[in-house]
Order: C-alpha cells, then sequence, then structure tokens
C-alpha cells in the first residue's frame, strides 16, 4: 500500500522566471550553479530543490548574524552558530511571501525559512525536517516527545493531538516552531504550537501541534567537509569562465552596433558592479558610472561609488538632485509600488537631462537588470529603449545570470563591493523604496536611524492626512496606493481601521465640464469647465505658448489663447470657456489643455520633457517648466511625452 506523503515546503506563489539552476557538490561541500561536473573533484553535482523563482546568494555577514539571533531566541543560546556554522558556505534563497523571506541552505539542504513576521516586527525560523533534526541535535528547547503508535496516524498526514504526547519542553508558547521526536529520540516531524507547553503537559485532549512536515529518516545529513567561498568560485570556475564569455560577446556586439558614448549603469549594487567589470573586460577600457544621485542614498552606497570611480580611474555621470524628493512629496503623496512617480523624477528624468547635456543626446547604457529580479524583468528583451530616457539604448549582458553566479564571479575578481550587503542589506537604492520590504525598511532604523526618523515623521503627516492611524507607516501599508489582498487580510487580522485606496493628496487637479461642446450665441460652438481649485495663470501662461498666442491679464485676473481659430479663455478662480467653430478641435484641446495645466502647476522639474522637444523649445523657469516662443512651433508633440504630473 502507497504512503501518502505530506508535501514539504509549499512552493508559495512566486512567478515561473525561468529554470532553477541550483546543485551542490556533497564531495567539496559547496553550492554548483551549473549541471556539470564539479570543477576541484570532477564528480557531479546533486540539484538542490529550492523554491521559485531560484536566486540564490551567499549568506553574508548581516544575513548570518540575523539567522543566528533568531535562532538562539528561539531554541538556546549558542545553538544557532551550531546550525550555522562559520566554516562552511551557507546559502540562502529568497522566497515569495507576505514580506521578506528567505530559505537557508547548509550542506545543500534547506533548514528552514527565516521569515519576517510583520505584526511582531521580528523574524522567525520555519524549520523544514532537516533543520528540526539539526536543531534538536543540540538543543533543549521546543521539543514535543510523542508516543509510537501515534506515527502511522501522523505518516497519512494527521496532527499530534494532546494524547498522543509523553511529553513536551514547559517553555513552548502558542504559535512556536517545535521539533517531534519519537520514543527512540528521533525527531520524525516539525510544526508549530497550537497549544502552550504548559496547557499540552495540563490538558487531556486538544489539538496541540499542527505538523508541517513529517519524515523517518532518522538522521541530520551533516556534511563533516568544511568550505570557503574561495572553494565555491574555483568549483564553479569553467561555469564562471563560459558565462563570462557570453556577455563579453554580447557586450562587443552591442558596442559594434551603436556608434554612441557607452555607460555603464552604476547603482552602487552587486548587479552593476559585475556589468561594469564585464564591460571594461569587453572594451579593454574603463567607460564612465551612469550614476543619479536621488538625495535618498545611503551615505555608504555615495562613498563606495566614489571610491569605485577612484579606483578604477574613470569618471561619474549623471545628476545630483538634491532635495527634490522632499519638495515633491507634499505634491505626489508618500510613493508606492503602484504609484512610482519618484523613480520618474528622481532617475528618469535627470537621465534624461545628462544625455542630452553630457553625451550629446545618444547613449548605450550597459545594466545590471537581471530575469530573476521581478516578473516585469523576466519578459523584457535584452536590449530596450524607455520612453522616459529619450536617447538612451539599454543592454543587459548579465540578464539571464541568477545572484549566486553575481557573488562568485565578484569573489573571483577580488572586486571590493558595497560595505551594506556586510550589514544585512539585499538591494541598494532609495533608502525609502515602496518595492522594500517591510524587513530592510526596518534595518535602516538600526543602521541609520536619522533617516528612518525623518522618513517615518513624514508618513506619520500623511497618515494623520488620510485619517489612518499609526500603524499604516509603521506597518508598511503606505507602500500601496492601493492595498492588495495580502495586505488587507493582515489589516483584518490586526484588527486596524485602514481603507484599501488611500486618499488622493488635496493638490489633484480636476476639469470639471460645466457645459459641454454646445452652439455659441457668439457663433460657432463653445464649452465651459471649472477646475478643482483656483489656478496660478502664471504659470500657466510659461506653457500656454505651446497652443498658440497668449495674452495674461492680471488685472482682471484673465488668461487668453489664441490657438488657430480657437480661444481659450481661463480664470485665476479656475473658470475654463473654450469657442471655437470645429466640435472636435474644441474637445481635443480641452484634454490637452488640461494635461498641460496639470504639467505646469504641478511640475517638479525633473526634465525628463526637455530632451524630448526637437525643437529645443522648453526650458525651466523658476522651477517649473515653460516654453521658449522663440523655438515653439506649436506642434503640440509635448502632450503626448510621459510626464509624472500625470500620475497624480
Amino acid at each position: 500500500m502507497a504512503r501518502k506523503r505530506r508535501r514539504k515546503f509549499r512552493r508559495g506563489h512566486a512567478p515561473y522566471l525561468g529554470k532553477i539552476r541550483f546543485n551542490w557538490c556533497d564531495s567539496c561541500n559547496v553550492p554548483l550553479v551549473g549541471k556539470n561536473q564539479c570543477s576541484i573533484c570532477g564528480e557531479k553535482p546533486r540539484k538542490v530543490k529550492i523554491s521559485p523563482p531560484g536566486d540564490p546568494f551567499p549568506a553574508m555577514e548581516g544575513h548570518l548574524e540575523r539567522a543566528i539571533s533568531t535562532i538562539d531566541e528561539h531554541f538556546g543560546t549558542d545553538v544557532g552558530k551550531k546550525v550555522l556554522p562559520s566554516n562552511k558556505t551557507i546559502v540562502m534563497n529568497k522566497v515569495s511571501a507576505l514580506d521578506a523571506m528567505y530559505e537557508i541552505i547548509v550542506d545543500g539542504y534547506v533548514i528552514g525559512r527565516l521569515r519576517f513576521d510583520i505584526p511582531k516586527k521580528g523574524y522567525s525560523l520555519l524549520l523544514s525536517i532537516e533543520g528540526g533534526r539539526r536543531i534538536g541535535a543540540v538543543s533543549k528547547k521546543k521539543w514535543v516527545s510523542c508516543y509510537d503508535d501515534v506515527i502511522p496516524y501522523l505518516r497519512k498526514g494527521a496532527n499530534l493531538m494532546v494524547p498522543g504526547i509523553i511529553g513536551c519542553d514547559s517553555g513552548i508558547e502558542i504559535g512556536d516552531e517545535v521539533w517531534l521526536i519519537d520514543q527512540s529520540g528521533s525527531v520524525i516531524a516539525v510544526g508549530t504550537a497550537r497549544m502552550s507547553g504548559t496547557e499540552m503537559a495540563e490538558s487531556n485532549k486538544g489539538y496541540a501541534i499542527k505538523i508541517r512536515t513529517f519524515s523517518e529518516h532518522p538522521y541530520p545529513r551533516i556534511n563533516s567537509k568544511t568550505s570557503t567561498w574561495d572553494d565555491a568560485v574555483l568549483a564553479n570556475s569553467v561555469h564562471l569562465e563560459k558565462i563570462e564569455s557570453e556577455a563579453i560577446s554580447f557586450i562587443r556586439k552591442i558596442a559594434d552596433r551603436y556608434d554612441y558614448p557607452k555607460v555603464v549603469g552604476f547603482s552602487g549594487g552587486k548587479d552593476s558592479l559585475v556589468t561594469y567589470l564585464l564591460v571594461e573586460h569587453a572594451l579593454k577600457k574603463s567607460p564612465p558610472l551612469f550614476f543619479m544621485d536621488t538625495g535618498l542614498e545611503l551615505p555608504e552606497t555615495i562613498q563606495y561609488i566614489n571610491d569605485f570611480a577612484s579606483r578604477h580611474n574613470t569618471t561619474i555621470v549623471g545628476q545630483d538632485v538634491g532635495n527634490r524628493f522632499w519638495s515633491s512629496v507634499d505634491v505626489f503623496g508618500p510613493p508606492a509600488r503602484d504609484f512610482r512617480w519618484c523613480c520618474k523624477v528622481l532617475k528618469l528624468g535627470p537621465a534624461a537631462k545628462a544625455i542630452s547635456e553630457e553625451m550629446g543626446g545618444n547613449t548605450v547604457s550597459f545594466m545590471g537588470q537581471r530575469k530573476l529580479e521581478s516578473f516585469q524583468r523576466s519578459i523584457e528583451p535584452r536590449v530596450t529603449s524607455n520612453p522616459w530616457v529619450p536617447g538612451q539604448t539599454s543592454a543587459n549582458p548579465i540578464q539571464r545570470w541568477n545572484a549566486l553566479e553575481v557573488w562568485l564571479y565578484i569573489f573571483r575578481e577580488q572586486e571590493p563591493f558595497n560595505m551594506l550587503y556586510n550589514k544585512g542589506y539585499h538591494r541598494m537604492g532609495c533608502y525609502l523604496c515602496p518595492a522594500s520590504p517591510l524587513a530592510e525598511i526596518y534595518s535602516l532604523s538600526e543602521t541609520h536611524p536619522e533617516l528612518y526618523r525623518k522618513w517615518r515623521d513624514k508618513l506619520l503627516e500623511w497618515a494623520d492626512k488620510f485619517g489612518f492611524p499609526k500603524a499604516w507607516a509603521d506597518y508598511g501599508f503606505w507602500r500601496w496606493k492601493t492595498l492588495p489582498k495580502g495586505q488587507m487580510n493582515l489589516i483584518r487580522k490586526m484588527d486596524l481601521e485602514i481603507r484599501k485606496d488611500r486618499p488622493s493628496p488635496k493638490q489633484k487637479l480636476e476639469l470639471n465640464v460645466v457645459k459641454g461642446v454646445s452652439p455659441c450665441v457668439l457663433a460657432g460652438y463653445s464649452l465651459e469647465g471649472q477646475f478643482s481649485e483656483g489656478i496660478d495663470l502664471e504659470r500657466i501662461a510659461n506653457i500656454a505658448p505651446i497652443f498658440g498666442k497668449t495674452n495674461l491679464s492680471e488685472e482682471l485676473g484673465a488668461l487668453r489663447i489664441v490657438s488657430g481659430g480657437t480661444t481659450i479663455n481661463l480664470f485665476s478662480s479656475g473658470s475654463l470657456v473654450i469657442r471655437g467653430n470645429d466640435e472636435n478641435e474644441i474637445e481635443n484641446l480641452t484634454k490637452q489643455f488640461e494635461r498641460a495645466t496639470t504639467r505646469a502647476i504641478f511640475c517638479q522639474s525633473c526634465e525628463s520633457c526637455i530632451p524630448q522637444c526637437k525643437h529645443e523649445a522648453l526650458i525651466i523657469r523658476d522651477g517649473r517648466i515653460a516654453v521658449d516662443t522663440s523655438m515653439c512651433v506649436q506642434c503640440l508633440e509635448c502632450d503626448n511625452w510621459p510626464c509624472p504630473t500625470y500620475l497624480a
């Protein structure tokens, strides 16, 4: 009779982004990316099952410290270092979850998942059966022993009830991770406590343990062979040479195809670092770094980029946007995963300006984007362009690499990397990015408390404006404009009062058409509308020449624009009247004028539109977009260009 096997760790709901490439050489006790033989011992590797999308990386010092302290807190002092020894190559793998969660791989086996618990603002370790056996070998905490008579039921998928318990650790609390032993002392299961240790001891019945994994293999599969990351580099040397050769060939092909200045997009992170090294090898020279200082980079990153440029004897091309974020946030509200105005204002707009002013209007930017970073990047071509950055052709040499390949290449080249990785950070960039997990934002409170405090104070201001509790800021719900299902479930679980959709900032400008296009008593047709608030006519007058001849009367509080046979009259009260002889032209002009008004009022000087104009008619005047009337030909092509103000 076939046994019914309990499913091991659920794979979650991560999208499948490609074949997972992660193996292990048991002889050398190191990870192998390729499926071919180990470059040290020649043995064929063992495939390691990890969760998709499958982007493993070396556990750095900060990651290990966090995991060790979590294990010690739960299973006893000094247990963590025994389970995660410093003389082995320990790997982690990001898992799809509500927030940060990482599989921990030791000796080529997943021993558990390090999970950030949002309500508790801390980490816990979800044990695998291998992890339970390793914990059980060195810990005297969180154990439960059961009668052998219940094993057949556990084997069929049952959970553990009180009558099946012989004894347990009295310190077990509800929700704790526990490991289950049989009467011989072998660890046979791991799971979650549904009762406290005291309740298990004093009760005669009840649901005690929710079993996650059951297995009768009696011993932990500990490999006594020690290893270093230098060993891992040697073991993967043939594979690294293969992927390096392919990337260099791609870089040279792109460089020959485009006769533009070559730069490397550089964030200070691991992926852009490897991309730079590859481009440097391919082109036999050190290209400039293309870097936008958003004003939200951590100081270690700025220092690292400057040191890197000096070490490689190259220059930094880009823009420093200063405090633009802090002035823009009061217009747009907090950035969100589904409302990424910040990237447009702080990165893409300045990038467009840098290309226009410093590189003659065109460039090839070699970027460190990889398919495994996100679903969106997994479907992008290897060579792309971005409508927000005219003149930039982006090429991605390491698009198919996984994170382990990236790190092994860095180790092989012995190139210094950003010290923030050793502090437990997983990504570089804006420290308040809404795409970051809450776990990483909390780590900011430990490493850079002043920066964390400044952002939290701003979030609390917005929570007050929106009528939300402080929990909206503290538990990361600000990271969405429309909260997804998982976050709404968490809100209900925490008994919070937070709406699914956050209100738009009061500064949002809308045009309400009071009277649609209709015959006018003065001949022709007219349309009447009312903006949601009063209008600064001087700002509109700066951009109005794209439509035609403009006349501003400050005394009357009116702006008159003549566009062909159509006249636009705008008043400081927000009233709008458009008259003309063509119904369709009036309707189109109304939509265009509403967008132009929004652009003029909320312009954040990102300058993304300026390089787009082939007539060089757009300029920045007094911190807002304006038109050089001597250059503008009223083509209105600028109406079709992307602008962050349209997102408000």
